[in-house]
């Protein structure tokens, strides 16, 4: 049996240990933004509100793992609070919308309708529950929300839709093609958008101090870096579950490997984003050293926000009760960073 096969069906009481060798010391650690508690409450209660006549599966998890506040209180700790509780909002029913479109195919054929949604229009058919969660989140996430951001946000959540709308078609003969497939499906567009809206900071002239193509680099670095964090430390639901989009997949399905050699190139290159990140900061913080200072100010919070960001992001996947079930690892987010991860069915385990 093949890498790839063994990797699609596990054993039923199959026990996967792999090494991993994560890099570590060179980012600002994570912290968690001081407010929690308070941007918490405040996404309790708008979805609590909102879903007394939307009912939803798996809706009960918005409020049990909470994995918007979670996630965007981790990697966007210097966020204005209630900024972040739209944000917060956004990136719950995305996770939320996101497994409907998993599970219900007959969601995934009405692309053509949350598109319209998306754009202020009225769907073709009777709106579905997923649908009025959709144009209720659009509602509470835009306000205050500049509009050259917001036409990002639109453009960046139409492709998420479309590629979602085509995943059963979607062609992934090797990683390169798996990164490309990745970008379409996984809103990254949206966490600038996110940054820049939660800071309240104005790109538009300081990105003109430095070619487009640096900030191309800067973004694209971070973009691997977060995805192959996130496929790595995931690698225990997706596995179990036999979803072949992980990164670790790929790379044994096409190029043969092993899960542990897949696990070890992707640590590696994960280690290569991270070099290209502070590599491409430098650059950019170099090309700005003669710009107006308060443009200076605010490329140094952009790019501090995207170094927090991916450590974390780290930090978050390492806990995240969505990667390694209730059961999982109850980790102190200064905890060393593990180097080995045992997948059980119900949990991981970290060494």
């Amino acid at each position: 049996m093949s890498s790839a096969t063994a990797a699609a069906t596990p054993a039923r009481e199959e026990v996967l240990a792999l090494d991993l060798a994560l890099p570590h010391g060179r980012l600002r650690p994570s912290r968690l933004h001081p407010e929690v508690d308070t941007v918490r409450a405040e996404h309790d209660a708008w979805f609590r509100a909102v879903l007394t006549d939307v009912q939803l599966p798996g809706s009960e998890r918005l409020f049990r793992e909470c994995e918007g506040v979670s996630l965007l209180c981790r990697v966007l700790p210097d966020a204005e609070a209630e900024r972040l509780v739209g944000i917060c909002v956004a990136a719950s029913a995305l996770f939320l919308l996101d497994d409907v479109a998993d599970d219900e195919a007959g969601e995934r054929a009405r692309a053509d309708d949350y598109l319209a949604v998306l754009h202020d229009a009225a769907p073709s058919a009777p709106g579905s529950a997923p649908l009025r969660l959709l144009a209720r989140t659009l509602t509470r996430a835009r306000a205050g929300v500049p509009a050259r951001l917001w036409a990002r946000f639109v453009a960046g959540f139409s492709e998420v839709i479309a590629a979602g709308a085509g995943k059963a078609e979607a062609s992934v003969d090797g990683y390169e093609s798996y990164l490309d497939a990745r970008y379409a499906d996984s809103a990254f567009d949206l966490v600038g958008v996110a940054i820049e809206h939660g800071l309240g900071v104005d790109l538009t002239l300081t990105r003109a101090a430095a070619p487009e193509a640096a900030w191309d680099a800067l973004h694209r670095a971070c973009f691997v870096h977060t995805i192959l964090v996130n496929d790595l430390l995931s690698f225990r639901k997706e596995y179990f579950g036999a979803e072949p989009m992980n990164a670790l997949s790929v790379l044994g399905r096409t190029e043969g490997l092993s899960l542990q050699q897949a696990a070890d190139t992707v640590c590696a290159r994960i280690a290569a984003a991270e070099d290209a990140f502070l590599t491409h900061t430098a650059t950019l913080r170099a090309a700005a050293a003669d710009a107006d200072p308060g443009l200076q100010l605010n490329l140094d919070r952009y790019l501090t926000a995207w170094e927090l960001m991916l450590s974390g992001n780290l930090t978050w996947s390492l806990g995240c009760p969505r990667y390694h079930g209730t059961t999982g690892p109850q980790r102190r987010p200064d905890d060393p960073l593990p180097t080995r991860m045992e997948l059980h069915r119900d949990r991981t385990v970290f060494r």
